[in-house]
């Protein structure tokens, strides 16, 4: 069966085309006779009728576009979609671990221009003295609040830094009050597999880059069923 709509529109158009040639021949006639004008006039009521009936099949135009899902992949693409408030956002990170799941990260909108994506947090929010004292499982995954203490995870911090170039930027507090800064601005983290190697370099700030040299290589992670640190990490029960 024929689209009714395709039917109307061609025979409009085909009527259309053969009028100029019915009238052209009839006012072309030395003797006009008065049934050869009625003639003419049956045809133009016949199209007249098409294109009405065409009318009604002809599809609307939509008036509005349906917007595009804008689906940012860090911190830095929230910001520049027009959104300047630090809180909580959702991304997208584009890597095989997250296999297009979405991701709930806190971003910085205030420090240094904003657009940074926060991968840790640790503050006075009457945790224990040890809650970053934690296995491999729980680094791995995440945990915590991600408005308070946590951590995001060694999969998801993979995730998002193998996507392209990334800068990491360290603000610090003391008792006191006092605030330091360092910044890498080269940063990413390999995958489990070569247990989240750590590589940083280009380093500036105020804090001091007594941690790290430039073109640092270095494994943090120690894969055990819970943690089995030796020295400051063990005795005083820290850790990131």
């Amino acid at each position: 069966m024929k689209n009714p709509r395709y039917l109307a529109m061609t025979r409009v158009r085909t009527m259309l085309i053969l009028l100029p040639f019915v009238i052209s021949q009839t006012l072309g006639s030395d003797n006009i006779h008065s049934h050869c004008k009625d003639k003419s006039l049956s045809y133009l009521d016949v199209a007249a009728d098409m294109i009405s009936k065409a009318k009604l099949y002809f599809p609307e135009v939509p008036t509005t576009f349906e917007e595009k899902t804008y689906r940012p992949i860090d911190c830095e693409e929230v910001l520049h979609s027009g959104h300047n408030k630090s809180g909580v956002y959702t991304i997208w990170p584009r890597s095989r671990m997250t296999d297009g799941r979405s991701l709930e990260v806190y971003c910085d909108m205030d420090t240094d221009g904003g657009g940074w994506t926060v991968i840790q947090r640790r503050g006075n929010f009457h945790r224990s003295s040890d809650y970053f004292f934690r296995n491999w499982a729980s680094y791995k995954n995440g945990f915590g609040e991600i408005e308070k203490d946590f951590w995001l995870g060694n999969d998801n911090i993979f995730a998002l830094t193998n996507q392209r170039i990334y800068s990491i930027r360290f603000d610090l507090k003391d008792i006191d009050g006092e605030k330091r800064y360092a910044l890498y601005d080269i940063f990413w983290i390999d995958g489990e597999k070569h247990k989240y190697t750590l590589f940083i370099q280009d380093y500036s700030g105020d804090a001091g880059s007594s941690k790290y040299q430039p073109t640092t290589r270095r494994s943090v992670w120690t894969r055990t069923a819970q943690p089995t640190m030796t020295g400051v990490p063990s005795k005083y029960r820290g850790a990131w």
